[in-house]
């Protein structure tokens, strides 16, 4: 479904907005001052003015120019006042994975989860215009919405994410060195990285606490302070993901998508799917099917 902003889903539920950041209304900006969690990814591009974004532990300047590209799970906060201008886009994996056949997955692009968590760019001139150029395109396409809107904002975003990776990649490419401090920030981030790495194989916590050479407890504290859910909650989720990614994309049965995530019981792995989503395979499967064709 279409909305002057963005797009839901049929269940009503957003799954990608656009808006200019002047268009925040009180309540808004009140909300981001406040901790906060999102289950979204959020780009924040800063054209004019500054803002300040902080974690826990970290707090960046936002001055004009400046894009945040800031992953799901990630408590945060924000001060924007009236002085700030730009654009912010938010999105989750359903609007991402909408298009199968044009499905880039966000772990490529590494601007949402990195090993030194450098989630910023900086935009200069010559790169300006190409970025606003592609936000104007979307802004048009869902003020204009046909059927064709969702599919054409799709790859626009994938556009401008291509386009910051480039901008990315030139900027810390020549910057990088070895840096021996590790944050509460940067430790979640490796976390994240491992669970990418080795979900299908390693499911406890006390493995992925070893490969941090941290202890189990420490690491379940430490995810509990900066994503609000536990170290397990992270790694059952990136598990409970990829089964949803293989019902809908694959046709694969469940016996043969329990082996594949490395589950040597199908009927334990089908309690365990729908313990945790509240439906059976074959459920997710029919709906998300429907959902999207």
């Amino acid at each position: 479904m279409i909305v002057n902003n963005g797009f839901f889903d049929g269940g009503n539920e957003k799954i990608f907005t656009i808006r200019k950041i002047c268009d925040l209304d009180h309540e808004e900006i009140e909300h981001n001052l406040m901790p906060h969690l999102h289950d979204f990814y959020s780009i924040f591009w800063i054209e004019s003015g500054e803002a300040i974004h902080a974690t826990d532990y970290v707090e960046y300047s936002l001055k004009a120019d400046t894009i945040l590209f800031v992953p799901p799970g990630l408590k945060h906060r924000m001060y924007i006042d009236e002085s700030v201008g730009g654009t912010y886009i938010l999105f989750n994996e359903d609007f991402i994975e909408y298009n199968r056949k044009n499905y880039t997955p966000l772990k490529e692009y590494r601007l949402f989860n990195n090993p030194d968590f450098k989630s910023l760019i900086t935009v200069f001139p010559e790169k300006r215009e190409k970025l606003r150029n592609i936000t104007t395109l979307i802004f048009d396409e869902i003020r204009n919405s046909d059927d064709y809107s969702q599919d054409i904002v799709l790859n626009l975003l994938h556009l401008f994410l291509l386009e910051s990776r480039r901008i990315f990649d030139q900027q810390y490419q020549t910057a990088k060195q070895e840096d021996t401090d590790t944050t509460p920030d940067t430790t979640i981030i490796k976390f994240k990285e491992l669970i990418e790495e080795n979900y299908a194989t390693q499911k406890n916590v006390s493995s992925y606490a070893e490969m941090l050479h941290i202890n189990p407890s420490c690491l379940n504290e430490l995810s509990k302070r900066t994503t609000g859910i536990t170290a397990g909650e992270l790694i059952r989720n990136r598990v409970i993901e990829e089964t949803k990614k293989l019902l809908y994309s694959s046709g694969k049965s469940g016996k043969e998508i329990a082996f594949e995530l490395g589950f040597e019981d199908p009927a334990y792995f089908s309690r365990f799917f729908r313990k945790y989503t509240g439906s059976t395979l074959n459920e997710f499967r029919d709906h998300s099917r429907k959902k999207y064709h």
